[in-house]
Protein backbone atom coordinates (compact mmCIF):
# COMPACT_ATOMS: atom_id res chain seq x y z
CA UNK A 1 0.00 0.00 0.00
CA UNK A 2 1.08 3.31 -0.73
CA UNK A 3 0.24 6.40 0.92
CA UNK A 4 -2.51 7.52 -1.21
CA UNK A 5 -3.60 4.40 -0.25
CA UNK A 6 -3.37 4.26 3.50
CA UNK A 7 -4.48 8.16 3.63
CA UNK A 8 -7.88 7.36 1.60
CA UNK A 9 -8.46 4.51 3.82
CA UNK A 10 -8.04 6.65 6.91
CA UNK A 11 -10.44 9.61 5.68
CA UNK A 12 -12.83 7.00 5.13
CA UNK A 13 -12.18 5.35 8.69
CA UNK A 14 -12.34 8.73 10.20
CA UNK A 15 -15.62 10.01 8.27
CA UNK A 16 -17.35 6.11 9.94
CA UNK A 17 -16.69 6.57 12.82
CA UNK A 18 -17.63 10.42 13.28
CA UNK A 19 -20.20 9.33 11.43
CA UNK A 20 -20.86 6.51 13.78
CA UNK A 21 -20.84 8.80 16.76
CA UNK A 22 -23.11 11.36 15.56
CA UNK A 23 -26.09 9.27 14.80
CA UNK A 24 -25.71 7.70 18.23
CA UNK A 25 -25.86 11.24 19.82
CA UNK A 26 -28.79 12.05 17.73
CA UNK A 27 -31.02 9.12 18.57
CA UNK A 28 -29.58 9.70 22.19
CA UNK A 29 -31.17 13.09 22.77
CA UNK A 30 -34.28 11.91 20.95
CA UNK A 31 -34.57 9.12 23.08
CA UNK A 32 -34.35 11.63 25.94
CA UNK A 33 -37.05 14.26 24.62
CA UNK A 34 -39.49 11.11 23.76
CA UNK A 35 -38.93 10.18 27.40
CA UNK A 36 -39.22 13.91 28.77
CA UNK A 37 -42.26 14.51 27.41
CA UNK A 38 -43.69 10.68 28.19
CA UNK A 39 -42.76 11.25 32.04
CA UNK A 40 -45.23 13.84 34.04
CA UNK A 41 -43.31 16.40 36.16
CA UNK A 42 -45.49 14.98 39.00
CA UNK A 43 -43.22 11.78 39.39
CA UNK A 44 -39.75 13.39 38.96
CA UNK A 45 -38.69 13.17 42.47
CA UNK A 46 -38.22 16.57 44.53
CA UNK A 47 -34.75 17.57 45.81
CA UNK A 48 -34.71 16.23 49.81
CA UNK A 49 -33.55 19.54 51.14
CA UNK A 50 -31.69 19.51 54.35
CA UNK A 51 -33.92 20.84 57.78
CA UNK A 52 -32.31 24.37 59.20
CA UNK A 53 -31.04 23.93 62.68
CA UNK A 54 -29.32 26.30 64.99
CA UNK A 55 -25.79 26.07 64.37
CA UNK A 56 -24.31 28.62 66.55
CA UNK A 57 -22.46 25.90 68.58
CA UNK A 58 -20.77 24.86 65.41
CA UNK A 59 -19.97 27.99 64.17
CA UNK A 60 -18.35 29.18 67.37
CA UNK A 61 -16.51 25.70 67.62
CA UNK A 62 -15.00 26.09 63.90
CA UNK A 63 -13.99 30.04 64.02
CA UNK A 64 -12.49 29.01 67.18
CA UNK A 65 -10.70 26.17 65.63
CA UNK A 66 -9.55 28.58 62.49
CA UNK A 67 -8.59 31.37 65.08
CA UNK A 68 -6.28 29.11 67.19
CA UNK A 69 -4.75 27.64 64.12
CA UNK A 70 -4.00 31.07 62.66
CA UNK A 71 -2.19 31.96 65.66
CA UNK A 72 0.07 29.58 65.35
CA UNK A 73 1.13 30.66 62.28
Amino acid sequence: MNIDQLLIQSVQLLGLGMGAVFIILILLIGIITVVAKLVPEEMIAPVPTRPVTDNTDHIAAISAALHQHRKKH
